[in-house]
C-alpha cells in the first residue's frame, strides 16, 4: 500500500526560512561586521546565506502544499549541505515558535483557540518526527565564539539576558524559589550556547514521602526533615549552579556546563548523600529519584520542554525501583530512550 505522502504548506517554510535570516545576522553575523566593519564577512558565513538564499529560491518555485520528504530528495542538493542547514533552520524555528505558543496558551482555556495555537507546531512535529529527517545528520552553525572573544559576545547578549535577583523560597529560605528556575534556564542557556556547552536539567523527587509524612506528622518533617535535606541539595550544588524547590517533594536543580557523564556522576554523588542523612528524632533516610536531561548547543526543546523532559525521566526513575537515576539514552529525548543509568545494575 502506498503511503499518503506528508504535505507542508509552502507558507510554513517561508516563515522558517524568513525567521532564520534575521535571528542569525543578529546572533552572530551582525557582531562580526560591527567588530570588523568595512571587512568582508569570514566565508563560512558567507557559505550560510547563500545557502539560505539557494533554499528559498527552492521553496518559493515549489507548489502552495510541499511534499516535504521529495523536496528534501530531490530538490535539496545532498552535497551542497543544503539538507543538512535547512533542517537546522526548522528545528531552531520550532523551538522559537513553541516558546511562543507556550507563553500564549498560558492565556486561554478555550479548546479551539488552543487547537488553532498548536497547529502551526503540530505541522512541525509532524517533520521533525520523521525517520528521513531523524536521520539528516545534524550540523554546527558557525557560531559567534569561532570568530570572537567571548567578551565582545557576552556584553551586548547580557544587555538582553540578565540573570534574574535571587530570591529564596518562601517557605524555608534555602533553595531558589521556583518561579526563578525559567529565568535562569534561558539565562544559562544563552551562555552555554554561545560557548558551545551543554547545560543539565534535574528533577529530584523523594521517595515515599507521604509515608514519612504520615509516619512523622507535617510538622515533624517540615522541621526535623526538610531543612537538612534542602541544605544537603543547596551545598552540593552550590557554586555548580542553583537548586530551586517545587514543593514539599520536589526539586530542580540546573547545572550549567555540565556534561552528561560528568552530570551523572555529580547527581548520583548527591543521591547516595543524601540516602547517607541522618535526621533528629526520625528513622530512617528517604531516598531521591532523579530525571536527568542534557540539553547540548543546538537541541531543539523550549526551556519548558527541557524541565518536561526531566521529569519525565524522574518519573521513570520512580516506576523503575526508585532511589536511582534515569535519563535519555539518545539525541531526540522521547519516551522511548529513557534507561535507568545510576545505579549501574547488573545485566543492564
Amino acid at each position: 500500500m502506498t503511503q499518503t505522502p506528508l504535505l507542508v504548506k509552502k507558507g510554513l517554510l517561508l516563515n522558517c526560512l524568513d525567521w532564520f535570516r534575521p535571528d542569525y545576522r543578529q546572533r552572530v553575523v551582525s557582531l562580526v561586521e560591527t567588530t570588523f566593519p568595512n571587512y568582508a564577512l569570514p566565508r563560512e558565513l558567507q557559505s550560510v546565506l547563500a545557502r539560505w538564499e539557494q533554499i528559498r529560491k527552492q521553496v518559493e518555485a515549489t507548489s502552495e502544499s510541499v511534499a516535504i520528504a521529495d523536496f528534501f530528495a530531490i530538490q535539496l542538493t545532498a552535497g551542497s549541505g543544503d539538507r543538512l542547514l535547512f533542517k537546522q533552520i526548522i528545528l531552531r524555528y520550532r523551538r522559537q515558535r513553541v516558546a511562543y505558543t507556550e507563553g500564549l496558551r498560558e492565556k486561554t482555556f478555550h479548546l479551539e483557540l488552543t487547537q488553532t495555537l498548536n497547529e502551526e507546531i503540530d505541522s512541525l512535529d509532524a517533520v521533525v518526527e520523521t525517520d528521513w529527517f531523524q536521520k539528516i545528520e545534524p550540523l554546527r552553525l558557525p557560531r559567534s565564539n569561532d570568530f570572537l572573544p567571548i567578551q565582545y559576545i557576552e556584553q551586548p547578549a547580557l544587555r538582553e539576558i540578565a540573570l534574574a535577583p535571587r530570591q529564596y523560597d518562601e517557605k524555608f529560605h534555602i533553595l531558589q524559589a521556583p518561579t526563578l528556575f525559567l529565568p535562569d534556564l534561558t539565562c544559562f542557556r544563552a551562555r552555554c550556547e554561545v560557548r558551545d556547552a551543554p547545560l543539565t536539567v534535574a528533577f529530584l523527587d523523594i521517595d515515599d514521602f507521604k509515608r514519612f509524612n504520615s509516619a512523622h506528622g507535617e510538622t515533624k518533617v517540615d522541621r526535623n526533615l526538610l531543612p537538612r535535606f534542602m541544605q544537603t541539595l543547596e551545598a552540593h550544588v552550590y557554586h555548580h549552579g542553583f537548586a530551586y524547590r517545587q514543593g514539599g517533594d520536589e526539586y530542580l536543580v540546573l547545572l550549567p556546563s555540565l556534561s552528561k557523564e560528568l552530570a551523572l556522576a555529580f547527581l548520583d554523588e548527591l543521591r547516595r548523600k543524601l540516602a547517607a542523612l541522618h535526621y533528629p528524632d526520625i528513622g530512617g533516610a528517604p531516598t531521591v529519584s532523579i530525571g536527568v536531561c542534557c540539553a547540548g548547543p543546538d537541541c531543539p526543546l523550549t526551556d519548558r520542554e527541557l524541565r518536561d523532559r526531566a521529569n519525565q525521566a524522574k518519573k521513570f526513575a520512580k516506576d523503575h525501583g526508585k532511589n536511582c537515576i534515569a535519563t535519555y539514552e539518545g539525541q531526540r529525548l522521547m519516551p522511548d530512550e529513557l534507561r535507568v543509568v545510576r545505579p549501574e545494575r547488573a545485566g543492564a
